[in-house]
Protein backbone atom coordinates (compact mmCIF):
# COMPACT_ATOMS: atom_id res chain seq x y z
CA UNK A 1 0.00 0.00 0.00
CA UNK A 2 1.51 3.68 -0.85
CA UNK A 3 2.47 5.37 2.13
CA UNK A 4 -0.46 7.91 3.56
CA UNK A 5 1.92 10.83 3.27
CA UNK A 6 2.63 10.15 -0.43
CA UNK A 7 -1.30 9.72 -1.25
CA UNK A 8 -1.84 13.02 0.85
CA UNK A 9 0.50 15.03 -1.19
CA UNK A 10 -0.34 14.04 -4.65
CA UNK A 11 -4.09 15.00 -3.53
CA UNK A 12 -2.87 18.36 -2.46
CA UNK A 13 -0.58 18.75 -5.75
CA UNK A 14 -3.40 17.95 -7.95
CA UNK A 15 -5.75 20.31 -5.92
CA UNK A 16 -3.14 22.98 -6.15
CA UNK A 17 -3.25 22.19 -10.17
CA UNK A 18 -7.07 22.15 -10.48
CA UNK A 19 -7.14 25.14 -8.67
CA UNK A 20 -4.20 27.31 -10.93
CA UNK A 21 -6.18 26.01 -14.03
CA UNK A 22 -9.56 26.91 -12.96
CA UNK A 23 -7.57 30.49 -12.12
CA UNK A 24 -6.10 30.96 -15.31
CA UNK A 25 -9.33 29.73 -16.96
CA UNK A 26 -11.52 32.25 -15.12
CA UNK A 27 -8.65 34.93 -15.88
CA UNK A 28 -8.60 33.74 -19.91
CA UNK A 29 -12.39 34.09 -19.74
CA UNK A 30 -12.66 37.45 -17.98
CA UNK A 31 -9.86 38.55 -20.39
CA UNK A 32 -11.92 37.66 -23.86
CA UNK A 33 -15.23 38.94 -21.94
CA UNK A 34 -13.06 42.54 -21.89
CA UNK A 35 -11.69 42.48 -25.12
CA UNK A 36 -15.30 41.70 -26.77
CA UNK A 37 -16.72 44.69 -24.72
CA UNK A 38 -14.09 46.71 -25.74
CA UNK A 39 -14.32 45.85 -29.29
CA UNK A 40 -18.03 46.61 -29.02
CA UNK A 41 -17.32 50.27 -27.68
CA UNK A 42 -14.88 50.81 -30.27
CA UNK A 43 -17.06 50.11 -32.62
CA UNK A 44 -19.91 52.04 -31.28
CA UNK A 45 -17.54 55.34 -31.31
CA UNK A 46 -16.62 54.53 -34.86
CA UNK A 47 -20.05 54.42 -35.72
CA UNK A 48 -21.17 57.61 -33.51
CA UNK A 49 -17.89 59.32 -35.39
CA UNK A 50 -19.43 58.22 -39.11
CA UNK A 51 -22.68 59.45 -38.27
CA UNK A 52 -21.40 62.94 -36.74
CA UNK A 53 -19.27 62.99 -40.24
CA UNK A 54 -21.92 62.66 -42.34
CA UNK A 55 -24.40 64.56 -40.53
CA UNK A 56 -22.26 67.56 -41.16
CA UNK A 57 -21.69 66.92 -44.36
CA UNK A 58 -25.38 66.99 -44.99
CA UNK A 59 -25.99 69.98 -43.12
CA UNK A 60 -22.35 71.89 -45.20
CA UNK A 61 -23.96 70.93 -48.42
CA UNK A 62 -27.28 72.24 -47.80
CA UNK A 63 -26.11 75.71 -46.30
CA UNK A 64 -23.84 75.67 -49.21
CA UNK A 65 -26.83 75.35 -51.31
CA UNK A 66 -28.79 78.02 -49.71
CA UNK A 67 -25.87 80.61 -49.88
CA UNK A 68 -25.83 80.24 -53.21
CA UNK A 69 -29.19 80.60 -53.62
CA UNK A 70 -29.16 83.90 -51.84
CA UNK A 71 -26.24 85.03 -53.44
CA UNK A 72 -27.97 84.90 -56.74
CA UNK A 73 -31.18 86.31 -55.41
CA UNK A 74 -29.42 89.44 -54.13
CA UNK A 75 -27.41 89.69 -57.37
CA UNK A 76 -30.66 89.39 -59.38
CA UNK A 77 -31.90 92.20 -57.84
CA UNK A 78 -30.31 95.31 -59.00
CA UNK A 79 -27.18 96.59 -61.20
CA UNK A 80 -23.74 95.98 -59.47
CA UNK A 81 -20.85 98.08 -59.80
CA UNK A 82 -18.96 94.61 -58.63
CA UNK A 83 -20.86 92.30 -60.28
CA UNK A 84 -17.44 90.69 -61.68
CA UNK A 85 -16.79 90.10 -58.06
CA UNK A 86 -20.47 88.69 -57.54
CA UNK A 87 -20.08 86.48 -60.65
CA UNK A 88 -17.13 85.33 -59.67
CA UNK A 89 -18.26 84.22 -55.72
CA UNK A 90 -21.55 82.51 -57.40
CA UNK A 91 -19.54 80.53 -59.50
CA UNK A 92 -16.90 79.97 -56.47
CA UNK A 93 -20.09 78.71 -54.80
CA UNK A 94 -21.18 76.53 -56.75
CA UNK A 95 -18.13 74.62 -57.40
CA UNK A 96 -18.57 74.42 -53.44
CA UNK A 97 -21.36 73.06 -53.58
CA UNK A 98 -20.33 70.48 -56.28
CA UNK A 99 -17.04 69.04 -53.61
CA UNK A 100 -19.87 69.35 -50.45
CA UNK A 101 -21.91 66.82 -52.64
CA UNK A 102 -19.16 65.04 -53.29
CA UNK A 103 -18.35 64.57 -50.20
CA UNK A 104 -21.42 63.42 -49.51
CA UNK A 105 -22.13 60.70 -51.70
CA UNK A 106 -19.15 59.32 -50.29
CA UNK A 107 -20.09 59.32 -46.79
CA UNK A 108 -23.20 58.22 -47.98
CA UNK A 109 -23.70 55.71 -51.10
CA UNK A 110 -27.20 55.19 -52.83
CA UNK A 111 -30.16 57.53 -52.86
CA UNK A 112 -28.80 59.96 -50.50
CA UNK A 113 -25.26 60.23 -53.13
CA UNK A 114 -27.62 60.68 -56.14
CA UNK A 115 -29.90 63.33 -55.00
CA UNK A 116 -26.30 65.74 -53.73
CA UNK A 117 -25.22 64.82 -56.77
CA UNK A 118 -28.47 66.52 -58.39
CA UNK A 119 -28.19 69.39 -56.08
CA UNK A 120 -24.61 69.85 -57.62
CA UNK A 121 -25.88 69.96 -60.87
CA UNK A 122 -28.65 72.38 -60.00
CA UNK A 123 -26.13 74.06 -58.29
CA UNK A 124 -23.83 74.43 -61.47
CA UNK A 125 -27.52 75.12 -63.86
CA UNK A 126 -28.18 77.96 -61.50
CA UNK A 127 -24.96 79.45 -61.70
CA UNK A 128 -24.50 79.00 -65.23
CA UNK A 129 -27.81 80.19 -66.37
CA UNK A 130 -26.59 83.92 -64.37
CA UNK A 131 -23.67 83.69 -65.99
CA UNK A 132 -25.40 83.84 -69.46
CA UNK A 133 -28.04 86.14 -68.41
CA UNK A 134 -25.82 89.09 -67.01
CA UNK A 135 -24.64 91.70 -69.29
CA UNK A 136 -21.41 93.52 -68.47
CA UNK A 137 -20.64 97.11 -68.90
CA UNK A 138 -17.70 98.32 -69.90
CA UNK A 139 -16.87 102.14 -70.79
CA UNK A 140 -14.90 102.95 -74.04
CA UNK A 141 -11.48 102.23 -72.42
CA UNK A 142 -12.70 98.96 -71.60
CA UNK A 143 -12.46 99.87 -67.90
CA UNK A 144 -14.88 97.36 -66.07
CA UNK A 145 -18.28 99.76 -64.95
CA UNK A 146 -20.97 97.03 -63.77
CA UNK A 147 -23.15 94.67 -64.76
CA UNK A 148 -26.64 93.42 -64.13
CA UNK A 149 -28.50 90.31 -64.80
CA UNK A 150 -31.27 90.92 -67.48
CA UNK A 151 -33.59 87.59 -66.93
CA UNK A 152 -34.95 86.22 -63.06
CA UNK A 153 -33.05 83.29 -61.99
CA UNK A 154 -34.65 80.31 -62.10
CA UNK A 155 -34.58 79.23 -58.45
CA UNK A 156 -37.37 76.18 -58.85
CA UNK A 157 -34.79 73.07 -60.16
CA UNK A 158 -32.48 74.17 -57.13
CA UNK A 159 -35.33 74.40 -54.83
CA UNK A 160 -36.44 71.37 -55.51
CA UNK A 161 -33.49 69.27 -55.10
CA UNK A 162 -32.86 71.26 -51.77
CA UNK A 163 -35.94 69.36 -50.79
CA UNK A 164 -35.36 65.91 -52.43
CA UNK A 165 -31.82 66.14 -50.24
CA UNK A 166 -33.60 67.25 -47.18
CA UNK A 167 -36.59 64.57 -47.37
CA UNK A 168 -33.52 61.44 -48.33
CA UNK A 169 -31.61 62.99 -45.42
CA UNK A 170 -33.88 63.06 -43.36
CA UNK A 171 -35.35 59.22 -43.84
CA UNK A 172 -31.44 57.97 -43.72
CA UNK A 173 -31.24 59.74 -39.95
CA UNK A 174 -34.10 57.83 -38.72
CA UNK A 175 -33.86 54.66 -36.50
CA UNK A 176 -35.05 51.61 -38.48
CA UNK A 177 -36.54 48.60 -37.21
CA UNK A 178 -33.64 46.16 -35.59
CA UNK A 179 -30.93 49.41 -34.87
CA UNK A 180 -31.29 48.70 -31.53
CA UNK A 181 -33.20 51.65 -30.95
CA UNK A 182 -36.30 53.03 -30.26
CA UNK A 183 -38.45 53.46 -33.25
CA UNK A 184 -40.96 56.61 -33.62
CA UNK A 185 -43.99 55.97 -35.27
CA UNK A 186 -45.67 59.27 -37.22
Amino acid sequence: MADASLVTTIISAAGAIVGALSALGGVALTNRATARKEEREAQRRREEQQAQAREQAYGELLGGALKLRLQVEVAAHHPWEDMNVRLAAIEAQAAAVGDLASRVAVLSPGDIARVARDLATAAYGLASQVTQHTRMHYDEGGQFLGGQILEPPLFGPIEQRIDDFCDVAVDAGRPQEGDGLPVRKS
